[in-house]
């Protein structure tokens, strides 16, 4: 007997229906036992939260947060700060987004994220969302202008929740007229990364920003600074002496100077510099080492001094930052 291509085909779809119904049943069985089994490191999951402080809430939501993961092993969301932000990045997504989650499970994960200490441990790991960062921290919002203009805005975050998060509004360039648009946000962790991430304005409200949260954060670097070569003028005051040298290793947290003569190491001398792009520079940088010895380079031309930014420089630290990443970006172009 000869079976029609339309026999042929309702055949296949029944057992493609069929053995779709085995793996559906076999996923349902295997939720079921997450959420019902022992998992892995439980004994030491129990052990951890007794000392943290939780209540019974709190440690409802925990739990709930470990058994709706992929991970296998109950203590990892307690261990790393970038386990837990996947947990509950994980949550959000099953669920269909944050603002279906209540208020009160989003207030339990925010007092979750405290109270395990992610905040504090962030630092020291890599950020995987804005949801890690700090409320008082610097931030700069960079907005494209004509003809591919940018311009600068530094600001503070000063809003944080799980649905959305805000800078202060401070500057005439951060209006109504930026709801809807998306924008560059740049956050410098000094000493331990700058991570920058493109997000959507949602509203502006009195004096604060506000922010859709992102969980894809660029890394520009970690632990140290990017630094460039140059080789700018640059006019110093130690004391009663004026001096005139060369900038000629730039970083957001030091330079390279080369100078006519030495000027004993720890020293706290002002500098003047014009930084192309952004104009004059004025602060005041401590003198860390001489270098060679404190002989004259010639191949420099002048004693070499390496050196730190001091006092109030987060400013001229950024527009540092700025210079830096528009030229390696010129670089890799050309």
């Amino acid at each position: 007997m000869i079976l029609s291509l339309d026999t042929l085909g309702w055949i296949f779809s029944i057992g493609t229906l069929g053995l779709l119904l085995v793996v559906l049943i076999e996923i349902s069985r295997s939720n079921r036992r997450r959420e019902l089994g022992v998992m892995f490191a439980t004994d030491k999951f129990e052990e951890k939260i007794k000392k943290l402080d939780l209540d019974e809430k709190e440690q409802t939501m925990l739990e709930r947060l470990v058994r709706q993961s992929s991970f296998s092993n109950k203590d990892s969301v307690l261990n790393s700060p970038l386990l837990f932000e996947e947990a509950v990045n994980f949550v959000y997504k099953l669920n269909g987004g944050v603002a279906n989650i209540s208020p009160s499970d989003r207030h339990l994960i925010a007092t979750l994220r405290k109270k395990l200490g992610h905040l504090d441990k962030a630092v020291q790991y890599s950020c995987v969302s804005t949801r890690q960062f700090s409320l008082g921290k610097e931030a700069t919002i960079i907005l494209s202008k004509s003809k591919g203009i940018e311009q600068t805005v530094h600001t503070q975050i000063n809003f944080m929740n799980e649905v959305c998060w805000g800078v202060q509004r401070k500057d005439i360039f951060l209006s109504e007229s930026l709801v809807g648009e998306r924008i560059l946000v740049r956050l410098n962790i000094p000493g331990e990364a700058v991570y920058s991430t493109r997000v959507n304005v949602i509203g502006i409200r009195e004096n604060t920003v506000l922010l859709k949260h992102s969980i894809k954060l660029h890394k520009e670097q970690l632990r140290r600074w990017l630094r460039l070569a140059v080789h700018f003028p640059v006019y110093l005051e130690y004391g009663e002496k004026k001096m005139k040298g060369f900038l000629v290793d730039l970083s957001a947290g030091g330079i390279l100077l080369a100078l006519p003569e030495a000027v004993p190491e720890n020293s706290l001398v002002r500098i003047q510099f014009d930084l192309p792009g952004f104009g004059e520079e004025k602060l005041q940088i401590r003198i860390l080492r001489q270098l060679h010895k404190g002989q004259f380079d010639e191949k420099l031309g002048g004693v070499a001094h390496s050196a730190s930014f001091m006092g109030d420089f987060s400013e001229t630290q950024e527009h540092v930052l700025q210079y830096i990443f528009n030229e390696r970006r010129a670089q890799k172009v050309s």
